[in-house]
């Protein structure tokens, strides 16, 4: 839109100006700031932020449900689909990226955790942590060779570890018994890693630290200088914060995050003293596709954060100098200092190299974005089916990675792929594969499992926890199903799932994980799907 005060004939802006005139198309970001007064609210005030840009054929387009005659009137060709961005006269693809398959532990052997410190392994369980608005953390578990186990995490591109037991024990106000009762469920009768866990919590009690509260305190303590707290706030409060950002984000509760935490710790037992087979990473049942959208919203939402703590630098500054009287008019002042959010945004699409301090738990930082090349319709229309694998991988010596694996068949094109240093990487979507963008609540689902005969967490199932499988729902474990009923309760799942039409919400019903069983349901975005029939 034209800014107010121009005289002009026509006041929006369309896509073929701007490619015409070596802009970018971009509209004004405006935010409704709410603020108050020891809880008291004084009101909203409207602040821009900054410039951003507009997809083209998007609902903020102005080319947005134009009839084919009125595309042709504005320049544009009469099938335009749009799904690009315009940047500096250029349009530009987001790309599609792989993945790792959020909120799902995954068995990893990764001789590089060697060197990590004295004593680590190669074993490990990681996840890929994401929340409902698509903000992600990368966790993992490492296995040390006196038993014990170290939890990993990134906070602010910088990597922490921290001995589980620790962990567990802030998270829950649960005695040291309880707490060794959930670890060991399943594996009451080895005696190793009966002694590991008792290891575990003890090292917790050589730190004077026998209850949640003192351990909330001790961590708070050591880990408050980075992360940027005031003053006042207590040990405690910043130990949850730092729950709150780094361990598992995707759960809402301390007690989910505590029966996660057990069920990975199992799991990486299990890889290490041979019990399970290690998950393949390049599986594309442990991968899903990151969208352009989901990108743009974690980008979008790290920079109003950044906004945020550049207004709280600006006030303390100006409160230093002088008494600030906090009204609306010098709020807008303030608010006038703070970082625009305009260049940020055109760097990233301009470039495709990500600025972040967090990571956005992002595998790579640049090759993002790339131009829309239109030598012909089919090159132009691979752009938006094409999902790649990562920056990074392309320096990796081993072939693993680029392999085309039996699993893929109907999801990606085993021929659409580059000749030379991308091969392998670069693939494409088949034509009845789609990625799922809309979340389905599952909100129901729990009562139905319960009515299969699924046991919930808190509960003791009929059979030993050693005969049982683990049940868990969109990275929530929920409960424990007998093994010999398992497979009526997955069968039962696909009945309705086809009778009901949910054709996206039970993904995976009956997830077998190199001999680590696990009943999950899956109702999570980003996952790919396909429309193959098989007949005999």
């Amino acid at each position: 839109m034209v800014p107010k005060g121009n005289i002009c004939k026509e006041l929006n802006i369309y896509p073929a100006e701007c490619r015409g005139r070596r802009s970018t198309y971009r509209g004004k970001l405006t935010a409704d700031i709410s603020w108050a007064v020891n809880g008291i609210s004084r009101g909203i005030i409207k602040q821009f932020l900054g410039y951003v840009p507009i997809m083209v054929k998007s609902k903020l387009c102005n080319l947005h449900n134009l009839p084919p005659k009125a595309l042709i009137e504005h320049h544009e060709e009469a099938e335009e689909m749009g799904g690009y961005f315009i940047i500096n006269g250029i349009e530009k693809v987001i790309r599609m990226l792989i993945m790792p398959r959020r909120n799902f532990p995954v068995a990893m052997i990764r001789p590089k955790w060697k060197t990590r410190g004295p004593g680590y392994t190669q074993y490990g369980v990681s996840m890929h942590c994401v929340r409902e608005e698509h903000s992600a953390v990368n966790m993992n578990l490492h296995y040390l060779e006196n038993g014990t186990v170290m939890l990993n995490f990134i906070y602010r591109k910088e990597l922490f570890f921290l001995p589980l037991g620790f962990v567990l024990k802030a998270l829950v106000n649960f005695s040291d018994y309880q707490i060794f009762q959930e670890l060991i469920k399943g594996k009451e009768e080895n005696s190793f890693f009966r002694n590991s866990v008792s290891q575990m919590l003890r090292i917790v009690m050589e730190e004077g630290c026998s209850t949640q509260k003192q351990v909330l305190n001790y961590l708070g303590e050591r880990f408050r200088v980075k992360l940027s707290l005031p003053d006042w706030c207590p040990n405690e409060q910043a130990a949850e914060f730092l729950f709150n950002q780094c361990i598992c984000i995707h759960l809402k509760s301390n007690t989910e995050k505590f029966y996660m935490l057990c069920l990975m710790t199992r799991k990486l037992f299990a890889l290490a003293k041979g019990e399970c087979m290690e998950d393949n990473p390049d599986s594309l049942v442990n991968q899903e596709v990151l969208t352009p959208g989901q990108l743009f919203l974690m980008f979008l939402k790290e920079k109003m954060e950044s906004w945020l703590v550049s207004i709280k630098i600006a006030l303390d500054k100006r409160a230093q100098k002088t008494n600030v009287s906090i009204n609306t008019e010098n709020l807008m002042k303030i608010f006038n200092l703070g970082t625009d959010l305009t260049k940020p945004f055109e760097y990233l699409l301009a470039t495709g190299n990500l600025r972040s301090k967090t990571g956005l738990g992002f595998l790579q930082d640049s090759g993002l974005c790339v131009v829309a090349d239109k030598l012909n319709f089919i090159r132009y229309l691979s752009h938006f089916r094409c999902v790649h694998r990562g920056a990074d991988f392309a320096k990796m010596r081993t072939t693993t990675v680029r392999r085309l694996l039996p699993e893929s068949w109907g999801f990606l094109c085993p021929v659409h792929t580059p000749d030379g240093e991308p091969c392998g990487l670069m693939n494409h979507l088949t034509a009845v594969c789609e990625v799922v963008t809309q979340r389905v609540h599952a909100a129901s689902v729990p009562a139905l499992l319960c009515s299969l005969g699924v046991t919930p967490v808190d509960g003791a199932p009929p059979r030993p926890y050693s005969e049982c499988y683990p049940v868990l729902l969109d990275g929530v474990m929920v409960g424990w199903v007998d093994k010999e009923l398992a497979p009526s309760i997955a069968d039962s799942l696909r009945h309705f799932k086809v009778i009901l039409r949910l054709c996206e919400l039970f993904y995976a019903l009956i997830l077998i994980v190199s001999t680590f069983l696990v009943v999950e349901v899956a109702p999570q975005p980003s996952r790919v799907v396909g429309g193959l029939e098989v007949r005999n």
